[in-house]
């Protein structure tokens, strides 16, 4: 995508930096695209750079012991990864891949931090941004800590629908974007208590499965349900 005329109106650079700074931005970033189950950046690499979502979906990966992976987070069109590698060491401490097909930018250290610099509101809305993720992420240890196997899933689900929306707004069909295991280790439960817990959302008349499509019949109950303040 082309960032002085995107259509993408998520994209937090169109938003917030200065027409002269989306050209600057459309000369200096590199935009490939990325096959399905593809891997965007590993844990352990050296942080050069940012990534932002133009299109598609992806999941952030945290390595539990040497061979199981835990989905941490996910993200859709106008969202940013690699961003947890800003630190001294500068370093992922997380992994990213590709959830369908997606074009994904990559803006190096030395320009995005020239974009920070340059564009005010850009630097407050990453301000932002880093306390909200702070605020997610104590919310996620909250919700696997107390709640129930259907309030675990009511809060994936809601995680899910706040990062790609619906796939259908008006009848509420969710872009799930990916397959019911990967749906219960983004929960952090089995593959069977999820399908208890969905039983569970069924029974109360919150979702819906048709044609294995998910459907929410009932949003404010899903969102009470999972106790996420964002």
């Amino acid at each position: 995508m082309d960032c002085r005329n995107c259509p993408n109106t998520k994209c937090f650079i169109q938003k917030y930096c200065f027409d002269n700074w989306l050209e600057y931005t459309q000369h200096s970033k590199t935009s490939n695209y990325i096959s399905s189950a593809k891997t965007i950046f590993s844990e352990g690499e050296l942080v050069t750079g940012i990534y932002l979502i133009c299109s598609g979906k992806a999941k952030v990966l945290l390595k539990e012991g040497k061979k199981k992976e835990h989905i941490i987070r996910i993200a859709g069109p106008g969202q940013v990864l690699g961003h947890r590698g800003f630190s001294d060491k500068m370093v992922y401490p997380i992994s990213a891949k590709t959830l369908i097909e997606s074009e994904i930018a990559y803006i190096s250290n030395e320009d995005f931090f020239k974009l920070i610099r340059a564009n005010k509101d850009l630097a407050f809305y990453m301000m932002m941004f880093f306390a909200d993720e702070l605020l997610r992420s104590e919310q996620k240890l909250r919700v696997h800590a107390l709640q129930s196997s259907h309030e675990k899933v009511a809060a994936a689900l809601v995680m899910i629908i706040n990062a790609f929306g619906y796939k259908e707004e008006n009848i509420k069909a969710i872009d799930l974007g990916m397959s019911l295991q990967e749906l219960a280790n983004f929960a952090t439960i089995s593959y069977p208590t999820l399908i208890q817990g969905l039983d569970k959302l069924l029974q109360k008349g919150i979702v819906e499965n048709t044609d294995n499509e998910l459907f929410v019949l009932d949003e404010p109950a899903l969102r009470r349900l999972a106790k996420l303040e964002l």
